[in-house]
Formats: structure tokens, sequence, C-alpha cells
């Protein structure tokens, strides 16, 4: 279902490619009612102030007093900088005009080059209505600048963007309280394909809305990315590519997802990034689009090798809180880690995938991972954790009640199913999505002899596992190396319906074998014969077709094949 680097998007250009669009809005909650709060840096040793203001400016002034301010961005391009400069733009006024910058900005480590604001009111805003530029303010080849205070938005693309056009590696980049809104593509964007590009990036303080996301990064060094906040984007919060070393702290996401992006949004996005930290942050309300699937908290896309998850709160979230993704590639995750985090209440409207905390796609794609001392508050529905590769450590993690938590009891002889004939909990007539029955259901429940749903006796004890529409069942189990079938007795819901209810077996998330279509009585079938490594294994069982059909399903059991 899903496609190679699925959550490419515009804001990687030829990195990836654009998959859907949006609708551009040209209205939403600008964030320009904050007052500037940094006042102007002060001058001095030999360094310049320059100031801007699109409602008392001319261009025909020298632009070093806030009494004959340059009007335009533009203006700009004209001056030479040197270190400790500052360029100011008048609070409360507002630019439409989109500008480039192209090497023009070279400060030093003690004295960076500032572009900011000056005097009280609404931070700057700078925004266009024309739909094909394609950046509001692009910055090439910059070193030792900061950028602050200032507002981008509404605008179709881009908003502030940093590339790098002369093949060299720069660096020493600050934003700091921007706030960029209401546009298509990344709020703001650093971009350094095919160079060494930007090292010891910092963004502090920043917020975005109703943008593609408020932040993506790429290709860079070193990023600092702490205290900022993304609400309400049209794909999710933060893209962190192929970025070496760094760490995001301190950060909220809320709300994203609002776009209609077929292979899946996300809080924060995580794809051959390396030796980073994602620490105390929350990430809640993402959103599923139709019948998108995802919306996650936190996607390891793939190839992330040492990326740690600490200490962040993930909760009420449409899709799983943590998906580990493999893209087909061969590019897996490898030495990944999550830690001391805590989980609540996610997977409230989920499609793809479904059921878990945090999500494997395929068990070999986090190898050396650790997943430890989280703390999980799990529905009925919702397992904390799908089936993982040997070489992953699973420890301390526990429930909030303290209870510790565990993929799978022990090998103890052959592999066995627990409840495998559905007799707990016990139910009075049936029960939706029991609790205490060793299976995790999503749809489905147990039905006593003689229910309302009207199933034949059980072949064993008096109880069976019903399974309505497309819904699952999933139980960890684990095995000793080697081949394996599941065996069972099935039936569907005799109503004369036109087409029976069928079944899929899965094993780590792979279907084994087509559907199985039972008659109206209880028989033995089995599935396919399936091969597994030694370890946790996840077994699901899924009814096949929509609708109003009901199989009943009883005695499963575990048979190794000679």
């Amino acid at each position: 279902m899903k496609t190679d680097l699925r959550k490419a998007t515009g804001f990687f250009l030829t990195c990836f490619l654009i998959f859907c669009t949006a609708q551009y809005a040209s209205c939403g909650k600008s964030g320009g009612e904050t007052p500037a709060p940094t006042p102007p840096p002060e001058p001095g040793n030999g360094t310049k102030n320059y100031y801007i203001s699109s409602s008392m400016g001319s261009d025909s002034n020298d632009g070093l007093s806030e009494k004959s301010p340059w009007r335009s961005l533009k203006k700009i391009n004209s001056g030479q900088y040197n270190p400790g400069d500052s360029i100011l733009l008048r609070s409360g006024d507002i630019w439409s005009e989109a500008v480039t910058f192209t090497s023009k900005f070279r400060g030093s480590e003690t004295d960076p080059i500032v572009i900011s604001s000056y005097g009280t009111g609404n931070r700057p805003k700078i925004t266009h209505p024309a739909k094909d530029i394609r950046v509001l303010m692009l910055i090439n080849n910059a070193d030792c600048l900061t950028v602050s205070n200032l507002d981008f938005g509404p605008f179709y693309q881009y908003g502030l963007r940093f590339d790098i056009t002369d093949g060299k590696e720069h660096g020493h980049i600050t934003v700091e309280n921007v706030h960029v809104h209401d546009m298509k593509l990344a709020g703001i964007f650093f971009k350094a394909q095919d160079t060494p590009g930007y090292r010891n990036v910092a963004v502090r303080r920043c917020t975005g809305n109703n943008v593609e996301m408020m932040l993506a990064v790429g290709g860079c060094k070193e990023v600092h990315i702490s205290d900022c906040e993304a609400t309400e984007c049209l794909y999710g919060g933060f893209s962190i590519m192929s970025v070496e070393g760094g760490e995001m702290s301190g950060c909220k996401v809320f709300r994203n997802g609002t776009g209609d992006y077929p292979n899946g949004a996300c809080g924060i996005y995580l794809g051959s990034t390396k030796d980073f930290t994602v620490r105390n942050c929350e990430v809640a309300f993402q959103k599923r689009y139709g019948t998108n699937p995802d919306a996650e908290a936190l996607d390891f896309e793939c190839n992330n090798v040492n990326v740690t998850v600490a200490d962040c709160y993930f909760h009420d979230n449409d899709g799983c809180a943590i998906m580990f993704y493999d893209n087909r590639r061969g590019l897996v995750n490898k030495a990944c880690v999550v830690e001391n985090c805590r989980f609540e209440n996610n997977g409230r409207n989920w499609h793809d995938p479904r059921g878990f905390e945090i999500h494997f796609t395929k068990i070999n794609n986090n190898n050396d991972g650790i997943i430890r001392n989280n703390t999980f508050s799990l529905r009925p529905d919702l397992g904390f954790l799908t089936t993982v590769d040997p070489s992953v450590t699973v420890t301390g993690n526990k429930t909030a009640d303290g209870e510790p938590l565990s993929i799978a009891p022990p090998l103890d002889g052959q592999p066995k199913l627990l409840n495998g004939g559905f007799e707990a909990p016990a139910v009075q007539n049936h029960s939706r999505i029991p609790a205490g029955a060793s299976w995790t259901f999503r749809g489905g429940g147990i039905a006593r002899n003689g229910s309302d749903f009207g199933a034949p006796a059980a072949p064993q004890g008096t109880q069976v596992l019903f399974l309505q529409g497309v819904s699952n069942v999933s139980q960890c189990v684990t095995f000793a190396g080697g081949t394996y079938k599941l065996c069972f007795r099935l039936a569907y819901r005799n109503r004369g319906e036109a087409t029976e209810q069928g079944l899929t077996v899965l094993i780590d998330n792979v279907q084994q074998g087509g559907e199985i279509l039972p008659g109206p009585m209880f028989d033995e079938y089995e599935s396919v014969p399936f091969t597994v490594e030694a370890g946790a294994r996840l077994i699901e069982l899924r009814s096949s077709r929509e609708g109003d059909k009901t199989i009943f399903v009883d005695d499963v059991r575990i048979v190794p094949v000679e």
C-alpha cells in the first residue's frame, strides 16, 4: 500500500516527488499580534544598523537611522554588510515583496549579521499574492547570520528559505522568534542538495500554522531546534531529512495533518538522519485526512542511525505514536532508541498502520535498537509494540499503573497462543473488544453459545471469536526459528448472504497465503506454512470483507511443520 519515500512532498524538490497539492488559504492565524520582544542591537565598533520601513521610508534615503529608513526589501541588495551589522524592519509594517539575497551575508561567529525588527508593535510582515514566485525570502550562501522577529505569510509557496548555490559549506545560521503561516509549502526551509550543506543551524522559539510544515531541514549538520510550536499544518510540523548531529527539544506539535496527503502525514518526520535526539517534545492530535494512512506522531521513515527519542509525550493522535518504516530499498533504521516517553490514547482514527502505539512495518527495520522505560496508557484495542527482531532490546516498559509490559511470554517448549479458544473473558451473550482476552481486538469480539450473533455451537468450550466487517485480532508469540502453520476452526454467519466472510492470516504484518472462505458450519482449516526467525512474532487474524458479514473462529493452534 505504501510507496518508497511515501511522505515525499514538495519540500525537498528533486530529493522528493510532489504527491499531492493542498488548498492554499489566504488567511489564518498570522501570529502578527505578537510584539517584537527583542530590541535592535546597538551599533558599535564600526558596525552599522540599517533601517527599513514600508510606511515611512524611501530608497533614496541612506537607511542609517530610524528617521531616514529605506523603503523596499530589495534595497538591501545595494548594501555591503560587515560582521555585526544589522538590517532592521519597522515593527507593524507590511511588505508585499519577494526578495533573494545571494552571498550577501558573511558575519562572524562572534559578530553575526542580523536581520530583525525595530520599534514596537506587530512583527514586520512579509507577504505576496503571486502564485508563480517560489520563495518569499531566499537567502543563499550565508554565514553567521541571525534572522529574528519577522512574520512570513500569507504566500503560496516557501516562506523563509536557505539554499547553497556555490558548492561550499556554510553555517552558523540562527532563526529566532519567526512566525510562518498560510503557505502551501514549508514555512522555514533549509535545503542543501548535492552540496556540503549548512553546519550549525539553530531554530528557536519559532511558530507556524497552516503551512505545509513549519520547518523542513535537509542535508545539514549540527541542527538544534528548540521551543518551537507547529499547529494545524497541512502535512506535519517538522521534517528532519539527511541531518547529521543535533537535537530537537521543547517543541509542541499539535493538530497537524490537515491537508490531503494520500501517502500519509505525521507530526515529526525523520529520514536518513544520524546522531540526532528528539527530547522533551509533545506531539498530539495529528489528523488523518479521509482514507489516507498514518497520522502518527513521529515517523522513523528509513535509514535513520543512532537517533534517540526521549522524555516525549505522544497522545491523542489519529494514527500510532511512533512508526518505524522500511521503504523496501534496504534502507532500514539502525540503533534508534525510544526511552522514557509517555504514550496515551493514540490510534483515535487509525487506518494503516493500526493497533499499536509503536509500529514496526517489518521486523528488521530498527536493527540493534532499544525500546525502554516507556509508560503506556493502553485501551483494550491497543497494543504497545508490534514485532521487533531479536537485535532490538525491549525492557522496562510499563502501563500507567506500573504493570510491566512485555511483547510475549518466554518460549516454553513449543510456541503457543494464549486463549486460543476464546474462553476468557466469560461473556453472558457477546462482548465487543473485550479486555483480558490475551488478544488485542480491533473490532470484533467474543460470543457465547446461543448469542445474538447466531454462531454454531463452539467446537471447543462455549465461546468463539467473531470478526465482523473488516476487523482483526492479534497476539505476539515467542517462537523458536522454524516453519509453522496456524490451524483453526471456522464458520461464517449463515443469513442467506450472497457473499460469505473470509479470513486472512498475517505474520509480522505480512499476509500468508490468500483468503480462507469457510462454510456455514465449523470445520477445520489451516494457513499456508510460514517460516520465522527465533523471537517474538506477531500473529494476526483479519476478516477480509467489508459490510455486515461475520466469521466465527475457534480453537486456534500453532503447529510445527516438519
